[in-house]
C-alpha cells in the first residue's frame, strides 16, 4: 500500500510541476521567497518573545530584591502587609516565618534551573531562590503558575507566585503574519511572472524563428535584445541561418547549371541512337538514356528540396481529387488501385510537391505491393492519408531507414526492380514541409501500410461527405474505387 501511495504521490507532484521553464522558474522563486518570509517571521517573532519574557524577569527579579531589603527593616508585624503592598499585578507576595518551598522540590526540573538561574543572573543579590510549579486547581494549570521562596538574614521568608510559563502548544500565527505572507506571496507571483516573461520572450521568439526554417524562402532574423546571453544566442542563430540560407543559394544555383548540363548531352545520345540500325541496340541504348535520364530527374527532385517547395506558391488543392486521379491512372494503366474517402478535401498547401509524394507512395504499394488502397480521412484537427499494399512488408529494423537517401532494400542496380532510392525519401520531404508527418508499418495480416498525417489549417475547409456506400445509403453516393487486374512485385520500400 505503502508503494501504491508512493507512486500516485509521484504522479501528482509531475502532473503539479509546471512543463514550461516560466512555470518552474515563478514556482521556486515564489517558493523560496516564502519560505524566507516565515523563516524570518518566525526569528523575529521569537526573538520579540524571548526579550519580552527577558524583560519582565527581571522585573520581577527587581521587585523581589527590593521586597527584600524593605521588608529586612521592619518589625514583624509589618513586614507581611509590606510584602503585599509591594506586590504587583501577575506577582504576588507575603510574608512568613517558615517558607512555602521545600528545599528538595523542583531542584530536578529543568525549566526551573533555568528560570532560577535566569532570575539570579538578573538580581545577584536573590541568592538561592527555592522554585516550584504551583498544585493544580490553582489558578492556571501545574507548570504556568510558579511560586518560590525566598529566604532573609533573619530566617523568614518572603512565599512569592507568579505566572511565568507560557502554554506548552505553539501560538498559531496572528492575522497580521497571515496578511502580510498573503500580500507578499501575491506580489512575489505578480513581480515573477512579469520579470519570467520578460526574460523568456527572446527564446519563445526563437522557438518560433526556428520553427519557421525550411518553410520561409527568406529567414526571419531573431531580434538581438534581452540578457545578454539571450543576446549572443540570438546573433549565433541568426548567423547559422545567414550560413543556411547561402549555402541553399549556392546549391540552387549549381543544380540549375547541372540539370541543363545533363539534359543536353542525354538528348544528344538520344538522337544520334536513332541512326543506329541495329532496331534490338537501338532499343537497349534508349532504355539506357531513359533510365539515366530518370534517375536524374528523381535525383535533382531529391537536392532540390525546399527550394523547389518555396519557389512554388502556397494554393489550396482538392487532396480527395488528387488522390482519385492517382488511382484513376494506375487503373487506366491496368493496375490495381482503389480509393475510399470523402469526394472533396480542400487543403493549402503545394500542389505539386505534395502530389509528387503521394505519387511515389501509390507507385512503390503498386510495384513492390501488387495493389494499392488509399483510404483519406479527418480526424482531431488532421488529415490522415492510408495506403495499403499486400506484399511482404519490410523488416522492423529497417522502416525508419528506408527514408534516408538511396536507400534501397533490392541490392540490386536494376531500376525496375531496385528503384533509385529517392521515392520515400522525396515523399517524407514534401509531407514535413507542409507540417506533417509519414510513417510505415508492418500490416498484422501482411503488407505495409504508409500513413501520411497533415495538419488542418485555417484555409482548409471542412472535409465533404463520403463516398463510402455503407455510409450514406439514402443520397445514393457511390464507392470512389477503381478495380483492375492486380499487378506483380517484390516488396521493397522504394520505386
Amino acid at each position: 500500500m505503502s508503494g501504491r501511495r508512493d507512486g500516485a504521490f509521484a504522479r501528482l507532484a509531475r502532473r503539479l510541476w509546471p512543463a514550461g521553464l516560466a512555470g518552474r522558474t515563478v514556482v521556486l522563486l515564489l517558493g523560496s521567497m516564502l519560505l524566507l518570509h516565515l523563516g524570518s517571521v518566525w526569528l523575529y517573532e521569537n526573538g520579540l518573545r524571548g526579550a519580552a519574557e527577558t524583560s519582565r524577569d527581571r522585573q520581577i527579579a527587581e521587585r523581589l530584591s527590593a521586597a527584600k531589603r524593605a521588608v529586612a527593616t521592619l518589625p514583624e508585624e509589618d513586614r507581611d502587609r509590606t510584602a503585599h503592598a509591594l506586590a504587583a499585578p501577575g506577582l504576588d507576595m507575603h510574608w512568613s516565618p517558615i517558607a512555602v518551598v521545600q528545599p528538595a522540590v523542583g531542584r530536578g526540573d529543568a525549566r526551573l534551573v533555568e528560570l532560577r538561574e535566569r532570575l539570579v543572573a538578573a538580581v545577584p543579590e536573590l541568592g538561592e531562590p527555592r522554585l516550584a510549579f504551583g498544585e493544580e486547581g490553582a489558578a492556571g494549570a501545574a507548570g504556568h503558575l510558579v511560586v518560590g521562596s525566598l529566604s532573609i538574614q533573619d530566617g523568614s521568608w518572603i512565599n512569592f507566585s507568579a505566572a511565568l510559563f507560557r502554554a506548552g502548544l505553539p501560538r498559531a500565527m496572528d492575522h497580521a503574519t497571515i496578511t502580510s505572507t498573503t500580500a507578499m506571496a501575491a506580489g512575489i507571483i505578480v513581480v515573477a511572472v512579469l520579470l519570467v516573461r520578460w526574460l523568456t520572450r527572446p527564446l519563445q521568439h526563437l522557438a518560433y524563428v526556428a520553427e519557421r526554417i525550411g518553410r520561409d524562402p527568406v529567414p526571419v532574423p531573431v531580434a538581438e535584445d534581452g540578457p545578454a546571453e539571450a543576446v549572443r544566442l540570438a546573433r549565433a542563430f541568426n548567423a547559422m541561418q545567414r550560413r543556411i540560407h547561402r549555402m541553399i543559394q549556392d546549391r540552387t544555383q549549381a543544380l540549375a547549371a547541372v540539370s541543363h548540363d545533363l539534359r543536353t548531352p542525354i538528348q544528344r545520345l538520344r538522337l544520334r541512337a536513332g541512326f543506329i540500325e541495329d532496331e534490338e541496340v537501338q532499343a537497349r541504348m534508349e532504355a539506357d538514356l531513359a533510365e539515366m535520364e530518370a534517375m536524374i530527374e528523381a535525383t535533382l527532385a531529391y537536392l532540390r528540396g525546399d527550394d523547389a517547395e518555396d519557389a512554388e506558391p502556397r494554393r489550396t488543392m482538392d487532396l480527395a481529387a488528387t488522390l482519385q486521379a492517382l488511382c484513376g491512372d494506375a487503373a487506366d494503366a491496368g493496375q490495381d488501385a482503389s480509393y475510399d474517402g470523402p469526394t472533396r478535401a480542400l487543403v493549402s498547401c503545394r500542389p505539386v510537391a505534395l502530389k509528387r509524394a503521394f505519387a511515389n507512395l501509390v507507385g512503390n504499394a503498386i510495384a513492390y505491393g501488387g495493389t494499392a488502397r488509399v483510404r483519406l480521412s479527418a480526424e482531431a484537427g488532421q488529415i490522415r492519408v492510408e495506403i495499403e499494399d499486400d506484399g511482404p512488408g519490410i523488416p522492423d529494423a529497417e522502416l525508419e531507414r528506408v527514408f534516408e537517401p538511396f536507400r534501397r532494400l533490392e541490392e540490386s542496380r536494376n531500376r525496375v526492380t531496385g528503384g533509385v532510392g529517392l521515392g520515400l525519401t522525396i515523399a517524407r520531404q514534401a509531407v514535413e514541409a507542409e507540417g506533417g508527418q509519414l510513417v510505415l508499418r508492418n500490416r498484422p495480416g501482411g503488407g505495409l501500410t504508409a500513413t501520411a498525417t497533415l495538419p488542418a489549417r485555417r484555409e482548409t475547409q471542412p472535409i465533404a461527405a463520403t463516398a463510402r456506400r455503407d455510409a450514406l445509403p439514402a443520397q445514393g453516393c457511390k464507392e470512389s474505387r477503381v478495380q483492375a487486374s492486380p499487378g506483380k512485385g517484390v516488396s521493397s520500400p522504394q520505386p
